[in-house]
């Protein structure tokens, strides 16, 4: 992963200061994190897979090659800074550190909306499938392997727009707490 890669990763331009850095990781990884993602075992997958790019990202523009060094345990981002939040109010929070979060909560939510748009996208096939099936059912009552066909499609599509639903629900939810968390940082920032 190249610095430019990196620093499109965490949602960061140009020269970028350590701490810069570690506040849109931060921010990155309490959305991120795949833990945030148990009720959903193909978001969670996704989860997994970009907070890996995260990972990546944070030691590339760090300037560490391995954390191979570190135990298991230790290699995880830890649950306590992940929940921790900033507090706005505090005056040595730096009009650098809230941009940095901005950034991070940008990109995050760009994430976000793809794999929202990606469930909708998913919720329309088992709709279509739902709706297929049921025409399929109706028109061929008589004919045993096709109204099996339909009654498979029906059920499959039921499950797709129910699974997709719950998706759904929890990346809205995700993203209203993004648009909170904007809010207040831009709040802080008119502040300074």
């Amino acid at each position: 992963m190249t610095r430019d890669e990196a620093l499109r990763v965490l949602g960061l331009k140009g020269d970028v200061s350590p701490e810069d850095i570690k506040v849109a990781y931060k921010e990155m990884a309490q959305i991120l994190h795949p833990d945030k993602y148990t009720e959903n075992a193909k978001l969670q997958e996704r989860a997994t897979e970009q907070f890996k790019q995260v990972n990546q990202a944070r030691d590339v523009l760090l300037g560490k090659s391995s954390r191979a060094g570190k135990s298991q345990a230790s290699s995880r981002y830890s649950a306590e800074a992940v929940n921790s939040d900033f507090s706005y109010d505090d005056e040595n929070v730096s009009a650098a550190m809230l941009k940095a979060r901005l950034a991070g909560i940008a990109a995050a939510r760009v994430q976000l909306v793809a794999q929202l748009d990606a469930e909708r996208d998913s919720r329309k096939v088992g709709l279509m499938m739902v709706g297929g099936g049921a025409i399929a059912a109706l028109i061929a009552r008589r004919i045993p392997a096709i109204m099996a066909l339909a009654s498979t499609a029906l059920i499959w599509g039921l499950i797709k727009t129910f699974g997709s639903q719950a998706s759904i629900r929890a990346l809205t939810a995700h993203l209203n707490e993004l648009e909170q968390q904007r809010i207040a940082c831009e709040r802080a920032l008119e502040k300074l």
